[in-house]
Parts: C-alpha cells; sequence; structure tokens
C-alpha cells in the first residue's frame, strides 16, 4: 500500500511501494488564493489534474527535462520523486500582479521581450523575529482568519542574487527601489550556475512553448509560476510539481476582462462561474498534446 509523504493545501504527495523514486500526486477539490487567506473546496481536482497531465505531455514533446511520468486516475498521476528547490520562478510576458506593486509606474499594457524571470522563495519571513518557517506554520501562527497576516509576515518574498553565496530577500509586493534593504539575507541554496540552467534551460523555454500553444487559441499568456527540483533518480533538476490554471494568468485575445485563471477566484467571482473557467481550460489544453 502506497503511504502519504506529504498532504498539503491542494495535493497530497503519496510514496510508491514498488518504485522508491516515484511518488503518486493527488489534486484535491481546492483553491487557495490572497497568500492562503481563502481556502474553498471545489470540484476543480479532475479538472486541474488533467491540465497538469497535458500541459507536462507538451513539454514532453518538447523534451524539456520534468518529472511527469503517467496519468493514473482522474485525479492522481505518478512522478519522479524529487528534491524540491524552495523556489517559485515566475517568468513574465506582460507587467501583473505582484510585479505592478513593485513597479506601480508600470503598466500591464507593456511587454517584456525577452520575458522577464523572478525567482521568489516558498519560505515566509517573520519579522521582527527574523525567521523563515514554511508557509503552513507560518500561517497557524501568524495568521487569522479575521485579520489576515500578521504585520511583518511576507509570503513569498523576492530574491536578488546579489552574491554567489547569498540570496537577500525583499517585500514581494511593495514598491521596489535600488536602496531598499532586504528584509533578510541568507545562505543561498543553489549556486549561480544552478539558476542560470534553471532559467535558461527549463523555466523560459517551458513558458515560450506554453506561449505558442496558448497564442494558437487565441489566448495571450501573461505570466505563469513554475516550480523545479533535483529527480532522486538521475540527479537531473527538471520542472516538477503540477503546473495547471493556478498557475498562470490567461486572457483571451489579450482581454484581462475575459480572463479564465484562478484570478477570478481570488477577486471573489461566483464559485459556479470560476468552476466552469476550470473547465473551459481543461478543453483547451487537450489541443495541447495533439501536435504530432
Amino acid at each position: 500500500m502506497d503511504e502519504m509523504r506529504i498532504e498539503g493545501k491542494t495535493k497530497i504527495v503519496m510514496s510508491d511501494q514498488t518504485d522508491n523514486t516515484l511518488v503518486s500526486i493527488i489534486t484535491k477539490d481546492a483553491l487557495t488564493g490572497n497568500d492562503g487567506e481563502l481556502n474553498k473546496k471545489l470540484p476543480v481536482a479532475a479538472e486541474k489534474t488533467e491540465q497538469t497531465c497535458n500541459v507536462f505531455q507538451l513539454l514532453g514533446e518538447y523534451e524539456i527535462p520534468t518529472a511527469y511520468v503517467r496519468q493514473s486516475s482522474e485525479i492522481a498521476f505518478v512522478a519522479h520523486l524529487c528534491i524540491m528547490f524552495p523556489l517559485e520562478c515566475v517568468v513574465r510576458r506582460q507587467p501583473y500582479g505582484s510585479y505592478l506593486k513593485r513597479h506601480p509606474k508600470k503598466k500591464y499594457t507593456e511587454r517584456f521581450d525577452p520575458p522577464l524571470v523572478e525567482f521568489f522563495h516558498k519560505y515566509t519571513v517573520v519579522l521582527p523575529e527574523k525567521k523563515m518557517l514554511p508557509e503552513d506554520i507560518a500561517r497557524e501562527e501568524y495568521m487569522s482568519e479575521e485579520t489576515g497576516w500578521r504585520e511583518g509576515v511576507y509570503t513569498d518574498p523576492l530574491i536578488r542574487f546579489t552574491r554567489e553565496n547569498q540570496w537577500s530577500l525583499y517585500p514581494p509586493k511593495s514598491p521596489s527601489n535600488l536602496l531598499q534593504k532586504p528584509l533578510m539575507r541568507i545562505p543561498a541554496p543553489l549556486s549561480s550556475s544552478n539558476i542560470k540552467e534553471i532559467r535558461e534551460t527549463l523555466i523560459v523555454p517551458t513558458f515560450e512553448v506554453l506561449e505558442r500553444a496558448w497564442k494558437e487559441q487565441e489566448v495571450t499568456l501573461v505570466d505563469m509560476k513554475i516550480e523545479v527540483g533535483r529527480r532522486v533518480q538521475d540527479d537531473k533538476i527538471v520542472v516538477a510539481d503540477v503546473i495547471d490554471n493556478d498557475s498562470w494568468r490567461i486572457w483571451p485575445k489579450g482581454d484581462p476582462k475575459k480572463q479564465l485563471d484562478k484570478q477570478s477566484f481570488r477577486e471573489g467571482e461566483d464559485n459556479d462561474n470560476v468552476v466552469e473557467k476550470y473547465r473551459t481550460v481543461t478543453a483547451c489544453t487537450r489541443k495541447f498534446s495533439v501536435r504530432k
């Protein structure tokens, strides 16, 4: 029998008892948003699972290394076991979301060419204590359902690679300037060559493949987040975790008012409309894998 390795807000990871280099990733009927302050049970597990499998199959056709192996059920897929890096990698074709909060003079109609890559740390910074905690632990200690996050708590801080052996962490949603002091400085868990490899061989190619796939359906891929890890089987750095409708901003015909992604959930759209958008996106991603 498989055993649970870890349970998160939106998925469960189970170890494979027949092969210790594989895991099963089971999707929950759940959506979260606004740094964990929103958390609802909605029937989206099957949609998100199929979206991820369709995306990873497309990436495989372009020989982009991933952790994906195969879909195993309506709500689960098999993947290579990876040691995950504490990174949320974001690729942007247009300024939006937290980027506009850091650069308020920018307009969302501008374009980054080549696409802009930013890295955020998966842990939460707590000040003035200068602690770093996993988000689930930080949420238990420093977030209230009534008032949200306590002042001085920063989820997913922006990383600047200031030195070869050091990362500087900054507020992800506050105006940025060159004189800004970091929240914290931490020892770099990855080398600059690792970061270069992640950027050039995984993150940007993944974005560009998906950007073309969406463009064929007259949908603009505005930005997306990607997670990476090191495959236990062969020590290779790969795209891992999931890529589904929680992972990107997609605007039909480039119109933000027609958004199909999770932003509508964050903004409080009717639950039935949110679920219908996930179904629409699933149908779109089915066309991704029919390419050869």
